[in-house]
């Protein structure tokens, strides 16, 4: 399959590289308005941009074939992801690439603060010799420094930090205590390192919750003299609650590469005599460049090609190990969702998932979101993974899911149940050898069929003759039967008939094969 892709304000060598070798259409452009962006983007199917490109709501809105923006670095606050995730568009970043970059950066601005270095920089450059005027330095060895945020980031400023011989503590409510513990960090409270830190470094997210974390209150709490640093987000600091603490005395030096507005529109506090302030250059190193706009051309490919999704935003982020455990599981959810919106007539009312054996283990979140969209998007193919349980919240649809410690017949199984309207259908699944997807039971019916391409469902009556009429009349209409799966309860009771077929099969012949004596019914399937 060819797809269409925007390439907006550059791609490293490594990454054009990557997405030539597909073959696929790219077109390179500069940065553009939101307005002229809008009139453009409905032809693609996905864009890479940086950090000069707006993606607003106008430009989602007109993204009607859009299925994933890329966006080099770990920021994407020049993107609308409320509107993206609404219109079930992926929002990718890449985060790893600029890791070491921003640690670095963050090592430089503890040093810098701690040493006067920007301020005696400046005046030497200004033909003044006044080693007096710089004589209030401070050694970093021996001091105690407060990580904000202990990811990927914060754990290896943490390194870097008792490399210096510094006494390194840790908060972060999402990271266990014995994390920190391993790496010989101590985990403490928010208070803990406002109060009894001489540094403070910040390296978390920002959310609603985090803004404006370091504000009048926090600084009425910190120890004086402190020096705080932040490389992450400029909006973790109230900028006015910290200019009134540099101007106070209580906090000594402040390192900044990232400002409230950038660039500022009050310059107050990035002209303070005790600031080192940087523009926003945290990932501007050639490495961490390659590196952050090669990973987003991979993922974008790999999504493209085989729905492999890598740090998007808006989904989970499951990247390497964690997401090669539970992808096949997410792909069999969208399959038995999929078939089941297929053949269960009537308007969808509720979506269950239950998980059996070792797919009990895997975080159920991803299944249960792919699941809802494999049943949705039978009837709104605009539902993705990203908007599938937002959707099925405004339509009154509820879904849920359960783990099971019953002992089952597979190691891993999966059941999914639509209720409808009109009636109610389950089914279960499990994964055979390399990843196969397999539907091994219907409506309480033992069966065995792989969860791919065209299939006809058939609910029949266990008499003889059925099934060689069936087969009759899909001959006589030019269907080929690739393979049939038949599975029944008792003895002439109810039956059921899977047959994988070559392509779509017509309506008239689904009608042709209604009126075979002993059919109760039969739907086609498309699977991906």
């Amino acid at each position: 399959m060819t797809y269409k892709l925007l390439i907006l304000e550059g791609m490293t060598e490594r990454g054009q590289a990557v997405l030539d070798a597909e073959g696929w259409t790219l077109d390179s452009k500069k940065a553009m308005p939101p307005a002229e962006l809008a009139k453009i983007i409905g032809e693609y199917d996905a864009v890479t941009i940086r950090s000069g490109t707006k993606f607003t709501a106008e430009v989602v809105a007109a993204a009607k074939k859009l299925r994933v923006i890329g966006r080099p670095g770990v920021g994407v606050d020049n993107v609308d992801v409320e509107a993206a995730t609404r219109a079930g568009i992926f929002v990718m970043n890449s985060p790893g690439g600029n890791l070491v970059s921003t640690c670095e950066l963050t090592m430089a601005l503890i040093l810098a603060t701690s040493r006067n270095i920007a301020a005696a920089d400046a005046s030497l450059k200004a033909g003044t010799w006044d080693r007096k005027a710089f004589a209030g330095g401070a050694e970093i060895s021996g001091k105690r420094i407060g990580i904000v945020g202990f990811g990927r980031i914060g754990r290896e400023v943490a390194a870097r930090c008792k490399a210096f011989g510094m006494e390194v503590w840790a908060f972060d409510p999402f990271v266990s205590g014995q994390v920190a513990e391993r790496v010989g960090v101590k985990a403490v409270t928010f208070d803990q390192i406002l109060e009894a830190c001489d540094y403070i470094t910040l390296h978390t997210v920002m959310t609603p919750d985090t803004r404006h974390m370091l504000g009048k209150e926090a600084f009425a709490k910190i120890k004086p003299g402190v020096r705080i640093i932040n490389a992450a987000r400029g909006e973790l600091i109230d900028e006015d609650a910290l200019f009134a603490a540099l101007e106070d005395g209580r906090v000594a030096g402040c390192g900044l590469d990232v400002h409230a507005k950038e660039p500022p529109v009050d310059w107050k506090i990035a002209k303070h005599p005790k600031v080192v302030a940087t523009p926003h250059i945290g990932a501007q190193t050639v490495e961490a460049q390659d590196r952050v706009g090669t990973d987003i051309a991979y993922q974008v490919r790999d999504f493209l090609k085989d729905g492999v999704i890598q740090q998007a935003v808006n989904f989970f982020q499951l990247s390497g190990e964690a997401y090669d455990q539970i992808k096949p599981a997410i792909d069999l959810g969208e399959r038995l969702g999929s078939l089941l919106a297929q053949v269960t007539p009537g308007e969808i009312r509720k979506v269950e998932v239950t998980l059996h054996g070792t797919f009990k283990d895997l975080q159920p979140q991803p299944i249960l979101q792919a699941t809802a969209a494999g049943a949705l998007k039978v009837a709104d193919p605009g539902i993705t993974f990203v908007n599938a349980m937002a959707r099925a919240e405004s339509r009154g649809i509820e879904v849920s899911q359960a783990a099971s410690s019953a002992t089952m017949r597979h190691a891993n199984l999966m059941g999914v149940k639509i209720t409808t309207a009109e009636a109610e259908l389950a089914v279960a699944g499990t994964l055979f050898g390399e990843g196969q997807l397999r539907l091994v039971e219907i409506d309480g019916i033992p069966v065995d069929a792989v969860l791919h391409g065209h299939m006809l469902a058939i609910k029949n009556d266990d008499t003889p003759g059925v099934v060689g009429r069936i087969g009759t009349k899909l001959g006589e209409n030019g269907v080929n039967i690739a393979q049939m799966n038949l599975g029944r309860k008792a003895a002439g009771g109810r039956a059921v008939m899977l047959i994988e077929v070559d392509a779509d099969v017509p309506e008239s012949v689904l009608d042709a094969l209604r009126k075979i004596a002993g059919v109760r019914e039969a739907r086609a399937i498309r699977l991906g």
